[in-house]
């Protein structure tokens, strides 16, 4: 029987999903599996981190996003110390939806998980001596504010507060600090903000080949490694992402909507909304169905 985690044996309750874990010593662990993010820091000590394919050597400074669904464990640990941060992706939906639009949050987010769950990626973020100083005093603060939710009023906010500070802070140090051998997921991490900052219009190919400084060909297959789809489904996916908020938060009419996620024939948007959803707009507003992604 495989090994799952899941959110509701670690987060206080489901409107608060944030937990901070101090492992030290981090123990030899199998193969499992949760249905949460969980980001990684790792402190110092050496180990191995492993899925049922691949095998990587960890040091102190090593960052990296574990997704739901991925079975991962670690072995060959020595004094291995580390932070595991657990959270949910309602964190960049709802409540702050810029960070989605930074490049440092899907080249860390979602790229680099599916580059290394692919086997096409052998390395982890590293970050300087001088910018774990400045992040792990945040990461401590940050888990006294969780442990202390029922005692302490303004817990959650703070606690929240300080996880989007390290979170900002750590995706302008991945775009900022290009590296050889993370130039193609930044040129990705690029291509996917453009397309997150322009949900009111469509996006031509050229328009990405001209910002990553990529053939078509290329462009597309680099993209789909790195999020499964081509860029104009991902894009698709993204404007009716966006209807699907508008749907819930709003009393606009489906043309409207239309209009505002960039789809000027509204037969064209509902083919499309039902294709991604599974049912049209009005049936999703009929329902009130709540779409997270």
């Amino acid at each position: 029987m495989k090994l799952k985690l899941l959110s509701s044996d670690f987060f206080y309750s489901p409107d608060f999903a944030l937990k901070v874990i101090d492992r030290d010593p981090e123990l030899p662990y199998p193969l499992h599996s949760h249905d949460f993010y969980e980001l990684v820091i790792i402190v110092s000590g050496k180990g191995e981190h492993f899925t049922e394919g691949n095998s990587f050597s960890l040091f102190p400074g090593n960052v990296f996003v574990v997704t739901p669904g991925l079975e991962h464990g670690y072995k060959n640990v020595e004094n291995l110390h580390l932070y595991n941060i657990l959270f949910t992706n309602r964190i960049f939906i709802d409540s702050f939806p810029d960070l989605r639009n930074m490049p440092g949050y899907h080249a860390l987010m979602t790229i680099e998980p599916n580059y290394r769950n692919d086997q096409m990626l052998d390395y982890f973020m590293q970050l300087t001596p001088a910018q774990m100083g400045k992040i792990l005093p945040l990461i401590e603060q940050m888990q006294a504010e969780c442990d202390s939710i029922e005692s302490d009023d303004g817990s959650e906010s703070l606690a929240m507060a300080m996880m989007i500070q390290l979170l900002v802070i750590l995706f302008r140090i991945y775009a900022q600090q290009p590296r050889k051998d993370n130039y193609t997921i930044l040129r990705m991490a690029d291509a996917i903000s453009f397309l997150e900052s322009n949900i009111d219009r469509s996006v031509s190919i050229k328009e990405l080949m001209e910002l990553t400084n990529m053939s078509v060909s290329t462009l597309n297959r680099h993209f789909q490694a790195a999020t499964g789809l081509s860029p104009v489904e991902y894009h698709i996916q993204l404007r009716i992402e966006q209807a699907c908020r508008y749907i819930r938060t709003g009393d606009y009419s489906m043309g409207e909507i239309s209009e505002a996620t960039g789809f000027s024939d509204a037969n064209y948007f509902s083919r499309q909304f039902r294709k991604v959803m599974g049912m049209s707009p009005r049936e999703y507003k009929k329902n009130k169905i709540h779409w997270y992604t």
